[in-house]
């Protein structure tokens, strides 16, 4: 029998914590799926599914170079393709473990973009799983919003205009706009 959720995002935040013993990033994003997936009126079994799938959407960094991870500065290309292998290798994580396939999904297509530019499969609009697209974007804004070893917090101002900025290419615009003014309305 698989251990409960709260089991589970606890060992996954233990395991970050090894890593990196100030990121709850996780956490965060999987508290904005919840109340964005909530605003889509999804069923109360996949915003469960969405909340494990979101805590668990960078599992696969757990395999990348530490180094790499916490990087004073911006990739370099060839870094770059080494850090997008997280989103397969977790996906390798949750398939072998028996995750739920909306589960596996989060975690192998939260890059993916709107447009089919994102990654590892270069999915575009209702392609990429309702989860994933929601995960992608709570990510996304978690990430810009938090501090990280190359650059300092930006300002929820900074985020909103990238993201919204990025309507149709990176982002569901349905999904941009409904989190922007129901799940986080102000900075």
């Amino acid at each position: 029998m698989m251990a409960d959720f709260d089991d589970i995002a606890k060992f996954v935040e233990i395991l970050s914590s090894m890593r990196d013993p100030y990121d709850h990033h996780g956490s965060r994003v999987a508290e904005y799926a919840v109340k964005l997936a909530k605003q889509v009126d999804l069923p109360e079994k996949d915003i469960k599914l969405i909340k494990m799938g979101a805590h668990l959407h960078d599992v696969g960094k757990l395999l990348i170079r530490k180094d790499l991870l916490h990087l004073p500065r911006k990739l370099t290309d060839e870094e770059r393709a080494e850090m997008e292998t997280h989103s397969p290798l977790g996906w390798a994580i949750v398939n072998q473990a028996g995750y739920e396939l909306e589960i596996q999904q989060i975690v192998r297509h939260h890059h993916e973009h709107y447009d089919g530019s994102g990654y590892p499969d270069g999915l575009k609009t209702n392609e990429i799983p309702i989860g994933a697209q929601i995960v992608g974007l709570c990510d996304v804004y978690e990430a810009l919003t938090s501090r990280r070893a190359y650059r300092d917090a930006y300002s929820h101002n900074f985020a909103m205009a990238f993201i919204q900025k990025s309507k149709t290419t990176l982002f569901d615009p349905m999904l941009v706009d409904l989190f922007f003014a129901k799940v986080v309305t102000h900075g």
